[in-house]
């Protein structure tokens, strides 16, 4: 009869940081047996079995089993998640759950037969025992304790139940002192991510069936100074991002051997400046606020005290034309009288063919009189946001007609091209009356 009570010398160190679930496979029904033939065929296997296990799972926890195939020449094939997984004969109602291998037990004590399926072959079932034992100590137990700053280091929890059996169980990892030099991003896994150099002591924290907590003797962990010179890369490898545009962001650290840089990415800490040419989103960067002539931004990655930076033009999205209106949108039959002002705007066409309203990035107003209507032309003039106004004393004797020209230019001066190569600019007639 299996029982909590029968002391196993079995010594399994399991990381509780190592299990993850992903994808899917497997299963029930007509659709997941042809899958499986299909797949059988191709990988020649012949024979399954259910890899070796202690046969126990904690009540409050779970565990992964595993299916290997055998080919006809020996071969072994991991078929775990494309098997069908079954719970039989459990002397408990909702002992659990089982897929792609993954128990999850449901709380309570009992034993259930395990069974693995594949393509019509049937695994040799396995005896299991969920057991109450009372957890009673956790250590953490490494093949090391030091790591280069920046880096991460995975660390190995095993968790010992009633003195002797030893079982997967959630682990809570904690640091005690240090936490300006590292921290675990996710509490529930043994990944320690450094930032700087130093010692940091953590513990690894069970919970009992009396739910009080049983922490693991404190561990200290040495973050060595190696860390020389970053990197600051892109992909795609650009240059320039225009407005909408996006890129994903890599930090590299070079230690001893600059040809081997070391992805440190999720230990940095990544920025720009100035700030607001960038939203940045984890490693995803967004291009905003760019002009026709482009804006310089300095991206930054930084960790264990060094900077790397790379520098992005940030341009607003390619033009197609300009089109100026009024403030009440209207484009033509345009008109003032001497002594008042006409408010102008530009509309912008990009080349996906959206629409900015008041659009005023490296826009330049001129006023042409060609038709040399008006004697003194200082008397009428146009800012540099488009406001047209008129003196009182112009003294007209008809109306005159003048020409307003909004152009776009680049950082030289130039008046930019649209990708037909055409000049990004726009022409309007406006009637000046007499009063």
């Amino acid at each position: 009869m299996r029982s909590k009570g029968i002391h196993l010398s079995l010594a399994l160190l399991v990381s509780m940081g190592a299990f993850s679930l992903s994808g899917c496979g497997g299963g029930d029904g007509d659709s997941a047996r042809v899958a499986q033939t299909v797949d059988a065929s191709k990988n020649g296997v012949t024979e399954i079995k259910i890899t070796e296990n202690l046969g126990y799972v904690h009540f409050k926890s779970f565990y992964q089993f595993e299916l290997i195939g055998v080919d006809k020449d020996g071969k072994e094939i991991n078929l775990t998640k494309k098997a069908t997984w079954k719970i039989t004969d459990s002397d408990v109602e909702n002992i659990g759950k089982i897929k792609d291998g993954y128990f999850t037990a449901a709380g309570v004590k009992g034993n259930f037969t395990l069974v693995a399926e594949y393509a019509g072959l049937k695994a040799t079932p396995k005896d299991i025992t969920v057991s109450d034992a009372n957890l009673t100590s956790v250590a953490i137990e490494t093949t090391s304790n030091v790591v280069n700053e920046c880096q991460n280091l995975t660390l190995v929890a095993k968790a010992t139940f009633d003195e002797t059996l030893v079982l997967p169980y959630a682990i809570t990892w904690k640091v005690v002192s240090g936490a300006n030099l590292g921290s675990f991003k996710d509490a529930t896994k043994g990944i320690l991510s450094t930032i700087n150099s130093g010692t940091i002591t953590l513990v690894a924290t069970g919970i009992d069936n009396n739910n009080k907590e049983i922490p693991s003797p404190q561990f200290n962990v040495t973050v060595d100074d190696g860390l020389a010179t970053i990197v600051v890369a892109t992909t795609p490898a650009v240059t320039e991002l225009r407005d909408g545009e996006t890129a994903t962001v890599k930090v590299s650290g070079i230690y001893t051997d600059p040809a081997n840089p070391i992805d440190i990415t999720d230990n940095s800490t990544i920025t720009a400046s100035p700030s607001d040419l960038l939203l940045i989103e984890g490693t995803k960067i967004t291009a905003r606020n760019g002009i026709a002539n482009g804006k310089i931004v300095t991206l930054k990655g930084t960790c264990g005290g060094e900077e790397g930076t790379k520098n992005l033009t940030i341009s607003e999205r390619r033009l197609k034309s300009v089109e100026i209106e009024n403030e009440n949108g209207g484009t033509s039959n345009l008109s003032l009288s001497e002594g008042s002002k006409l408010n102008l705007n530009l509309t912008a066409t990009y080349i996906d063919n959206s629409t900015k309203d008041d659009y005023t990035n490296n826009v330049v107003w001129k006023i042409d009189d060609r038709n040399n209507n008006i004697t003194d032309d200082s008397k009428v003039t146009i800012s540099s946001s488009g406001e047209l106004s008129v003196n009182t004393d112009l003294n007209l004797t008809t109306a005159a007609i003048i020409y307003v020209i909004a152009e776009v230019r680049d950082g030289s001066g130039n008046v930019i091209l649209n990708p037909s190569g055409e000049r990004v600019e726009d022409e309007i007639n406006i009637t000046i009356n007499p009063n």
